[in-house]
């Protein structure tokens, strides 16, 4: 080295080195020992210094670094690397290195070497609050996506790994009724119970709102059964909210055997479709993904976007089938069914998109239709059959709308709007959907109440609840389910059941009506039971607006 350039690498901050292309160390300046530890001595004259203090998970990029500067095209290179000090610590260097022509046609590699380790620790902090859920402090789903990635191009050689994806059920209603603040310290708890049940080499990751992924290694589906079960009690457990309890479930969808070139979100999609699936009919449940499911859940988002063209393009419309009175086969009063008229897969039954709706939210927005449409109808029928004075409308309304803050709001509003009297309308809830949230459901139906609304439950026996248990509601009718009353002319039990909730209702002063009469044998045991009213295919089907009007002007009745 020129003696000129020796005096500026002598004196500078960052420590210089000089070697030829065998790795001989020719020069070293003074800095190296802040940098390392390590005085010149110790590198002057010998071979492979450097190499030897990198890292070991640096060593392979080190050599191939080098290897191109003493002997491929490369001129010049840097690289970033830890190397360990004379204390046993490890810093990080960034190593800027070219090849320089020396005396006598020598080639050399001369290399400036900076301590980076502040900047990288920051660096390193920066890239790691990237992969971190702030709320849980979990990884969060970029670093799911990434570890995916990893866990698919290991599975080459053979690793087998399995992806479950657990979710909250029912956190929305949390955040509604406690408050956003609330909704965190569930999951925050949710993640700790969570992360009691796994260990290394398995790992989870915050991925959405109220979902947590699972990554599990080498497990038979044994072991991951049992696993997402113990995640599930765990869960179960009361959370203790500032000094208000309360209890949630979690479902689960589990996805294996993952095919040759997938990829990470197919993975999630496809946790996430059995998670679906887990969740269609109930809570606290699992699934395991199958093929079959991407066929269904592609044509459920089919439905799903179709939903809302629908609504704007009015292919929906009501039905009506008509409550009458057992005694005198008078009408009552209408419950109204919903219907619709799909451009490409013609007349669809509600149990087709009704689910649809209701997981999706959109539910909200079609079930305002339906409430407001029956209430125009509602109005339209009295002004023309002003003798029809006790006519009442019954509408069905679902768990999401009656999670609703303004539900009553959007109640009254329409009352409002379609001059409808209160007292004509009746909001019909299942047993189910009253006894998933008891206290939340009385609330809310007492607002409504208040109106002047009328309030059924819904399809009663089916939810394993006793009538007693229903007394906190506002409740003005039970309608006994149809499964029980088509039983009742073959089946001793089924009567009994039937005589029973008509005995307790009348206990408490209720209205019954029973569903699904289809056979004049049922119609005479009703009678003979004291129940008031019913509805059937016996008296009528349901029937849009139209017919409904030539049935009010039948005189003709059925006669028992």
């Amino acid at each position: 080295m020129p003696p000129v350039h020796q005096l500026v690498a002598d004196t500078s901050q960052h420590w210089e080195l000089l070697e030829d292309l065998t790795g001989r160390v020719e020069y070293c300046s003074p800095s190296c020992l802040a940098v390392t530890g390590y005085g010149p001595e110790h590198f002057l004259g010998s071979t492979g210094a450097v190499p030897r203090l990198a890292h070991p998970a640096y060593k392979a990029p080190l050599e191939v670094f080098l290897a191109e500067l003493r002997s491929g095209p490369v001129q010049q290179k840097s690289l970033e690397l830890r190397i360990r000090r004379h204390d046993g610590s490890t810093c990080w260097v960034s190593c800027h290195a070219r090849r320089v022509a020396g005396t006598g046609g020598r080639e050399f590699l001369r290399a400036t070497l900076h301590d980076i380790s502040n900047r990288k620790v920051v660096e390193l902090e920066l890239a790691a609050s990237r992969l971190k859920d702030p709320v849980t402090g979990l990884h969060n789903r970029t670093w799911c996506m990434e570890h995916l990635k990893r866990q698919l191009e290991r599975k080459r050689g053979g690793h087998h790994f399995t992806v479950a994806v657990v979710d909250i059920d029912r956190l929305k209603k949390v955040n509604d009724t406690l408050g956003p603040a609330y909704g965190d310290d569930i999951i925050r708890m949710a993640a700790e119970r969570i992360t009691s049940t796994i260990a290394l080499p398995d790992a989870a990751a915050r991925i959405s709102g109220d979902g947590f992924a699972l990554i599990f290694q080498d497990k038979t589906p044994r072991q991951i059964i049992k696993h997402i079960k113990e995640i599930q009690a765990a869960m179960s457990a009361p959370f203790d909210l500032r000094g208000h309890e309360v209890t949630i479930t979690a479902s689960a969808g589990i996805v294996s055997g993952f095919v040759p070139g997938e990829r990470p979100e197919e993975i999630l999609r496809n946790a996430n479709i059995a998670l679906r699936q887990a969740k269609t009919n109930s809570h606290h449940r699992y699934k395991v993904f199958h093929s079959h499911m991407f066929e269904e859940s592609s044509r459920l988002m089919e439905i799903e976007i179709d939903l809302v063209s629908g609504l704007k393009n009015g292919e929906f419309f009501l039905e009506y089938q008509p409550i009458i009175c057992l005694e005198t086969k008078e009408l009552n009063s209408l419950e109204a069914l919903l219907r619709w008229r799909h451009p490409r897969h013609g007349l669809m039954q509600p149990d087709e998109f009704l689910p649809v709706a209701e997981a999706t939210d959109f539910i909200v927005p079609l079930g305002e239709w339906v409430l407001r449409q029956a209430c125009t109808d509602m109005v339209k029928i009295l002004a023309e059959y002003p003798e029809l004075n006790g006519l009442s409308m019954s509408v069905n309304i679902s768990a999401r709308q009656l999670a609703q803050h303004n539900i009553a709001e959007t109640v009254a509003l329409v009352l409002r709007e379609t001059g409808l009297a209160a007292k004509r309308l009746s909001l019909e809830i299942t047993e189910t959907v009253a006894m998933e949230d008891p206290a939340f459901t009385a609330h809310c139906l007492h607002i409504i109440r208040a109106l002047g609304v009328k309030i059924s439950i819904d399809d009663f026996g089916t939810g394993y609840s006793s009538l007693s248990s229903l007394q906190n509601f506002p409740i003005d009718t039970i309608k006994v389910d149809k499964s029980f009353v088509g039983r009742m002319d073959t089946s001793a039990e089924q009567r009994k059941i039937v005589r029973s909730v008509i005995s307790l209702a009348h206990s408490l002063k209720l209205d019954v009506v029973a569903e699904g009469i289809e056979l004049r044998e049922q119609w005479s045991m009703l009678k003979v039971l004291d129940c008031q009213n019913g509805q059937g295919f016996l008296f009528s089907h349901p029937v849009d607006a139209l017919a409904l009007r030539a049935y009010i002007d039948k005189k003709s009745a059925l006669r028992p």
